[in-house]
């Protein structure tokens, strides 16, 4: 018998605008939520080794980077990607599609 992997939790947490779209296929919300909120979240689904995909408005992902990089850089249970603001979809970018393009970038100049 093949034994269950537990279920990533995927969780949206920016503007009202923002986690709206998201709950309607299905991820947990998280709206408008104040700093600390988002800290004691994150806190605890580290502690409790719960696997989650969070998609994060921009600007908290930068207010809140010493809590969001290492997510990013270590990798592990939680998976983070960073969106910009509903009204900003010309911005889409984030720290980890900037490493992306540096890669690509420095692989280009090599092959030249």
């Amino acid at each position: 018998m093949k034994a269950e992997s537990p279920q990533t939790r995927s969780i949206a947490i920016g503007s009202e605008a923002l986690v709206t779209g998201f709950s309607l296929i299905g991820f947990e919300s998280m709206a408008d939520p104040d700093l600390d909120e988002v800290r004691d979240f994150i806190d605890q689904l580290s502690q409790n080794h719960e696997r989650a995909f969070l998609v994060v408005e921009r600007y908290l992902a930068r207010e809140l980077e010493d809590v969001f990089r290492p997510l990013q850089q270590e990798g592990g249970d939680i998976l983070m990607v960073e969106v910009p603001a509903i009204h900003e979809p010309e911005k889409l970018d984030s720290w980890l599609s900037s490493r992306i393009a540096q890669k690509f970038r420095s692989s280009l100049v090599e092959g030249i």
